[in-house]
């Protein structure tokens, strides 16, 4: 890797590996490594929550070794990656890693089991937002955002002008348009052909965007079921009826909510699918959404008095990110703190007693509570993503600054936990061993505030530690007793499964993972847990064929088009 850095050396002597050895990269490409111990999230599935910070994976990984060389520990180099492996230059998905530290408030009840939602869901739940009942104090908090002075200015124009005699100029619109042109094909669909035959490929059936209805309704559907592909190509249908399509890119539209929640949907699945180009290309006209068009007040006729952003904060958020999805993470940083700037504004406000963009004065004290309590929680939201683009940065130092900021703002044992377990992970990327014990003692102090035992993330924690410090016996036992605990928990499953090959039992490695994948196919199925697997297969034998393309059946039967690369996962020719 070129811009792999070496990390100064906390080991106490040279029996063990050096620190540079166990968290020196970020998203080692799949082809080179094997995605191995997940420092991330402790749940069970195989996707984090929106709250999630960091990638759900930072993992020590394998170098593939020849016929000719031992299996050693020293050959181990560790990478932090999604939750499947990217390469160095992108920025680790920011919904995944350290579970649940500060969260984003709901406005209502939260959802059974999914109480901090990732982009997608946030999706699907903004399409159907419609549905919802009307709540003005709700809207106004939900989409508040403060234009900057030229856009009041124009937003100033567009109300006082009598109705059909405001002509704004060009330059102060949002003019997107589609760049995708073709539909994107099912990737999983080709692969089976490819490599099983018409006739296997065809008995797994392919849902396409024509086989769903041509609305929300339809693209909730494909989201609900993970033919992400044939989303995104619905998603095109229904902007394009938008008049925002392929060939409408810098012309005149007209935006509403709805539009822009099909946008958030359509770059949360190109995200996800990774087709960062034509991504970049289709956000650039959005900008920073900092254009007078992007708010309520442009449009008088057609929402009276309503104000604030017509923007989803998780579409404003994806787009501050992106840049660091293409190795631009400093890019990303400096729009993440362009959001800060408006968002303690906002707040500056509303501790006032003043609406959020300060124009109005809110006079129900629950009302500026539940603002101040949203908002607070979006601030801890963009945060989480500048932590990410440090991680990506290797700038531990303001990773560890923000996280020590957040650690002390704790009101609750259980927020307080988690970001102390949190700063131990980091603290062990970085290599500060000693700094990562602290962290791990105050995490353990207040989870016995919540339980009297330890759980999976201190039995996770305790095992990342042993590691560090060339335990493998000691960190094996510490993730079994884990998965005592969570005997599902694929995460953990797969540490095992690296212990066992740092100690050199790689069959029983093997077993483990495959164990995980036959018991719970639906999450075992994953891109890291396939590429761990399928490239202990090839250091077990070079007759692995049949091996893979079992699994690809099983991908078949199980999975829609949810893995990005399946050739990549499964390591096919």
């Amino acid at each position: 890797m070129d811009n792999k850095p070496s990390l100064s050396q906390y080991f106490g002597d040279t029996e063990v590996p050096p620190a540079s050895q166990f968290f020196d990269e970020i998203g080692t490409s799949p082809s080179d490594m094997i995605q191995s111990v997940y420092l991330g999230g402790d749940s069970g599935g195989s996707q984090g929550s929106a709250a999630n910070l960091f990638p759900q994976s930072m993992t020590t990984s394998f170098s593939q070794l020849s016929s000719a060389q031992e299996v050693t520990f020293s050959n181990a180099l560790p990478t932090v990656s999604g939750s499947t492996a990217i390469p160095t230059k992108n920025l680790p998905d920011p919904s995944t890693f350290f579970d649940t530290i500060g969260p984003e408030p709901t406005l209502g009840p939260p959802k059974s089991g999914m109480t901090n939602p990732n982009i997608l869901t946030d999706a699907m739940d903004g399409l159907s937002i419609k549905n919802q009942p009307v709540d003005k104090e709700a809207d106004r908090r939900r989409d508040a955002w403060i234009p900057n002075e030229e856009a009041k200015k124009t937003l100033m124009k567009a109300q006082s002008s009598p109705k059909g005699s405001f002509f704004p100029e060009r330059e102060v619109l949002t003019m997107p348009g589609l760049v995708l042109e073709e539909e994107l094909a099912d990737a999983l669909q080709e692969v089976a052909v490819k490599y099983l035959g018409v006739s296997s490929a065809g008995a797994r059936g392919v849902v396409r965007a024509e086989h769903v209805s041509r609305d929300e309704a339809g693209l909730r559907e494909l989201l609900r079921t993970g033919y992400f592909r044939a989303a995104i190509n619905l998603t095109a249908v229904l902007i394009s009826a938008a008049g925002q399509g392929v060939g409408r890119m810098h012309r005149q539209t007209k935006h509403t909510s709805r539009t822009l929640q099909l946008w958030l949907t359509r770059f949360a699945l190109m995200l996800r699918v990774r087709l960062h180009e034509p991504l970049l290309k289709e956000a650039e006209p959005f900008g920073d959404f900092g254009k007078p068009d992007m708010f309520y007040q442009f449009y008088p006729d057609t929402y009276e008095n309503r104000t604030g952003s017509l923007v989803p904060f998780s579409l404003r958020l994806l787009v501050a990110e992106l840049p660091g999805h293409v190795g631009k993470a400093e890019e990303a940083v400096d729009r993440l703190y362009a959001m800060i700037d408006v968002i303690q504004q906002m707040l500056s406000n509303l501790r006032e007693g003043k609406t959020e963009d300060g124009t109005g004065i809110i006079t129900s004290e629950q009302d500026r509570a539940e603002s101040i309590r949203l908002w607070t929680g979006r601030e801890t939201r963009v945060l989480h993503s500048i932590v990410n683009c440090a991680i990506s940065l290797k700038d531990y130092r303001l990773a560890g600054k923000i996280l020590t900021n957040l650690q002390t703002q704790a009101t609750t044992p259980g927020q307080k936990r988690a970001i102390s377990s949190a700063l131990c992970r980091l603290w062990l990327l970085a290599g500060h061993v000693r700094a990562a014990r602290a962290q791990l003692d105050i995490a353990r102090e207040a989870r016995h505030h919540i339980c009297p035992t330890p759980d999976v993330r201190e039995y996770v924690d305790l095992g990342l530690i042993d590691i560090s410090n060339g335990k493998y016996q000691d960190a094996y036992n510490n993730f079994v007793k884990a998965a005592d605990q969570e005997p599902t928990n694929i995460m953990v499953a797969n540490n095992i499964a690296v212990c066992l090959l740092y100690m050199g039992r790689l069959k029983e490695a093997i077993a483990v993972l495959q164990k995980a994948i036959n018991s719970d196919p639906e999450r075992g199925l994953n891109e890291s847990l396939l590429i761990n697997l399928c490239t202990l297969y090839e250091l077990e034998s070079s007759k692995t064929n049949d091996k893979k393309l079992h699994l690809l059946r099983m991908l078949c039967r199980h999975r829609s088009d949810t893995v990005p690369d399946v050739l990549e996962c499964l390591k096919l020719s």
